[in-house]
């Protein structure tokens, strides 16, 4: 992903919220013991919230051990994630907050697959389910006269999307839309098109598969996922 070299404001976490948008997806809570299961994305964040901040403030009142200079080494309590942040309180969000992106990605795959009459589902054992990848230090907008930094994937990747409304409507736009990301000046025929584009800069995944956790960039590739792992299940 494409990053600036100046600080760069923290967005806020207030307006952050108002990006997102209601669907229809119900989507299920693992942390620990938690079977919390919500409607709303944006209610669905601030859920998962509670529970980092109790376990942040868990850990402050232990005075468990893991002080490694400026860094501390959380524990991700996501059923079958189990990794070790270490790192500081937004590196630690960062990586949860995946975990709230990655469950709605997944809601979209097992929509996708309901719909896909035919389309056999993926016949891995799940063990991977909650994986999700390294995430980078800084989510920075790269857009021009942005440069919000945020830590939390969801509202990130949102806010992103948003700088390619700025665009009109339709298939071939007047003068085209352009890319203002640092570096970047591509020109494409509609902000759909844009938006297909900027995900190179943002690395943002648009489906993810609900039986082994795999993202990916597009729909056509899930399917093909789908697909290959029934192909081998059947040999």
């Amino acid at each position: 992903m494409a990053s600036s070299k100046k600080s760069g404001k923290k967005a806020d976490g207030d307006k952050q919220s108002s990006t997102l948008q209601e669907c229809d997806y119900v989507y299920a809570c693992e942390w620990g013991e938690c079977e919390e299961e919500i409607g709303d994305m944006a209610l669905f964040v601030k859920h998962i919230a509670q529970h980092v901040n109790e376990y942040v403030s868990s850990l402050q009142s232990s005075n468990q051990p893991g002080q490694t200079g400026q860094a501390t080494c959380f524990s991700c309590n996501w059923r079958e994630c189990e990794s070790q942040i270490l790192g500081n309180y937004c590196d630690f969000n960062r990586h949860v907050y995946f975990h709230a992106f990655h469950v709605r990605l997944k809601c979209l795959g097992k929509a996708l697959l309901t719909s896909s009459c035919g389309t056999e589902a993926c016949s891995l054992d799940g063990q991977s389910r909650n994986w999700i990848p390294e995430l980078p230090e800084n989510l920075i907008c790269g857009w021009k006269d942005c440069e919000l930094i945020y830590d939390n994937p969801v509202f990130f990747y949102s806010h992103v999307n948003q700088h390619c409304d700025e665009y009109k409507e339709g298939n071939n736009v007047v003068g085209g839309a352009r890319c203002k990301w640092t570096g970047c000046d591509t020109l494409v025929r509609s902000k759909y098109k844009l938006k297909e584009h900027i995900r190179s800069h943002s690395q943002e995944k648009v489906v993810a598969c609900p039986t082994c956790g795999g993202l990916f960039a597009n729909r056509t590739k899930f399917i093909d996922h789908q697909k290959r792992q029934a192909d081998t299940a059947s040999k």
